[in-house]
């Protein structure tokens, strides 16, 4: 019984959780892609950097079926240039600039989205914080 107890607090020790010193947002919000109108989602992830330094944070775009990650080096700056793809297609990229305002919870996208045909995203969407 011991021991299972011991499993249970060391398995209890090793999930996951969030940082205090992080944040996860989802943002959404209307567009024009390929001329058309259409909806556009953005999950945010803010957090520590690897070596414990800096500040990353991690995009993903989602339109439709596509799926784009990237992250960008936040530790001086909310808004930066960001390469994001899809890890099954290779024509699935988004290339431009991506900004976070925290105090309007808001992220902003100017750039060109290529899904095998090009288009320009030029959009600002509403976020909601789901964790920090």
């Amino acid at each position: 019984m011991k021991k299972l107890i011991a499993a249970l607090i060391v398995l209890g020790s090793t999930t996951p959780a969030f940082a205090k010193d992080s944040t996860w947002k989802l943002c959404t919000g209307d567009a024009t892609v390929f001329d058309d109108p259409a909806k556009l989602a953005v999950n945010v992830y803010e957090h520590r950097n690897a070596t414990g330094d800096g500040r990353d944070t991690e995009f993903t775009l989602i339109f439709g079926g596509w799926v784009l990650r990237g992250t960008l080096d936040t530790s001086d700056s909310d808004t930066g240039t960001v390469h994001l793809q899809d890890s099954k297609y290779t024509e699935g990229v988004y290339d431009g600039t991506i900004g976070v305002n925290y105090d309007k919870d808001t992220v902003t996208l100017k750039g060109v989205l290529d899904l095998g045909e090009k288009t320009n995203i030029n959009a600002t969407l509403k976020c909601k914080t789901l964790g920090n």
